[in-house]
């Protein structure tokens, strides 16, 4: 494709120390628009950032203009949707946020197509390195921020943040910038940005009666948010509220395997100490099972004191813990289940609370074989994700599609 072939020539040519550069890139930003004609002029466009909800906020966003009538596309972690198509991340170059060229690309395409919003979710990576640099964002959706593995790379937790900041300080006194109330970063947020600040909360004043099919607490701030965001589109509430509640569920979040096994398994992107604990207290507060078998891993770029929360996290809520691999890239594939291990000697973890498989097909079969009636099997971490990345190759895994084989193995299908 000519914008992914443009930008890789581009990278070959850039020195290596330079690459970080806050002004070649925005170069580069600035170039990609220009090529393709600054299309995101001609759309509005709607940012959604944060440490955990952004897939969901953002397809709710897009579910809610469709609702009203408004064509609308979506770029982010679980794809690129344009009118009747969706092109997969695979093989476009960084998932979440594109490169400029490629994503100027995919504004242009949807300009042609008479789309005329789009909701990016935009990653503290595309922000890093002004992917997004010369968009005029109409709005901006800060779900939450917490500590997770994207830290380590951006150095400190301060740095992560300052990433995050720069959508909102890019937004105009036009734009509107939609924060969580209850965040100990709202007024950081708020006084380093000229948008319309509209605040979201479980306790906000302004009542709304939903039904969401698509399960936990958390979604309902994810919703709240989504709302929030639309407001300037002049939509009624029965048709937001239309619009949320047809949602039957979101690609890797909370999705649920359907098949005539007596226990229930689960698929989620949890990949982080905010999104272990928010899928605990579904489990805990929604779900009730008898007894909950999870499958997890870490990957390279995730610090040590992240897997040893998560680890704690595991341990303490889930009957049984099957530390397995997910995306190892450059570290060995059972180095997060070392890494638990040490955690779970040094802790005094009983050992019948866990067991350690690296190949992670056989840590879904596991589960799934211990699993009896009214038990929740939940399988986390890569939600929707096709490849699982090694040092020196990737093979295709989706949990989701090997969780299915092995129902079928055990004769769940019918």
């Amino acid at each position: 494709m000519k914008s992914n072939f443009l930008f890789r020539i581009l990278k070959k040519i850039i020195p290596k120390n330079l690459k970080k550069n806050p002004f070649l890139r925005k170069g580069l930003a600035l170039i990609a628009n220009i090529f393709y004609g600054f299309p995101g002029k001609k759309l509005n466009i709607i940012g959604v950032t944060g440490t955990t909800g952004k897939t969901t906020t953002a397809f709710m966003i897009k579910k809610i203009l469709e609702g009203g009538g408004i064509k609308t596309g979506l770029i982010g972690t679980a794809g690129y949707f344009l009118t009747g198509q969706v092109i997969p991340v695979i093989g476009q170059g960084p998932g979440t946020t594109p490169d400029p060229f490629y994503l100027n690309h995919l504004l242009r395409k949807m300009v042609n197509q008479g789309i005329t919003t789009v909701v990016i979710e935009v990653s503290s990576f595309g922000l890093m390195y002004w992917r997004v640099y010369g968009l005029p964002f109409k709005a901006a959706v800060l779900t939450n921020l917490a500590y997770n593995h994207h830290v380590k790379l951006h150095g400190s937790m301060d740095n992560y943040v300052k990433e995050k900041l720069k959508l909102f300080q890019m937004l105009s006194s036009q734009a509107v910038a939609v924060l969580p109330q209850d965040s100990e970063y709202f007024e950081l947020f708020k006084k380093n940005t000229k948008a319309k600040i509209i605040p979201f909360s479980l306790k906000q004043n302004e009542k709304w009666k939903l039904k969401l099919k698509i399960p936990g607490a958390f979604n309902i701030l994810n919703a709240l948010a989504a709302i929030n965001a639309v407001t300037d589109f002049n939509l009624s509430q029965e048709q937001i509220k239309n619009s949320l509640e047809s949602i039957e569920s979101i690609p890797g979040r909370v999705e649920v395997i359907t098949s005539s096994a007596p226990f229930q398994v689960i698929i989620d992107k949890a990949n982080t100490p905010l999104a272990f604990q928010n899928i605990i207290d579904y489990i805990k507060n929604d779900l009730k099972p008898n007894k909950t078998i999870a499958v997890y891993g870490t990957f390279d770029e995730s610090p040590i004191a992240e897997r040893e929360k998560l680890a704690q996290l595991a341990t303490d809520f889930f009957d049984l813990t099957i530390i397995t691999e997910d995306d190892p890239k450059n570290e060995a594939p059972d180095q997060g289940i070392k890494d638990f291990l040490q955690f779970a000697q040094k802790n005094q973890i009983p050992a019948n609370k866990y067991l350690t498989i690296v190949n992670r097909r056989e840590a879904i079969r596991t589960a799934i074989s211990r699993a009896a009636k009214n038990d929740l099997v939940i399988i986390l971490g890569r939600g929707n994700e096709k490849l699982m990345y090694y040092k020196d190759k990737s093979i295709p895994f989706d949990d989701r599609e090997v969780t299915r084989d092995i129902l079928k193995e055990f004769h769940y299908f019918s």
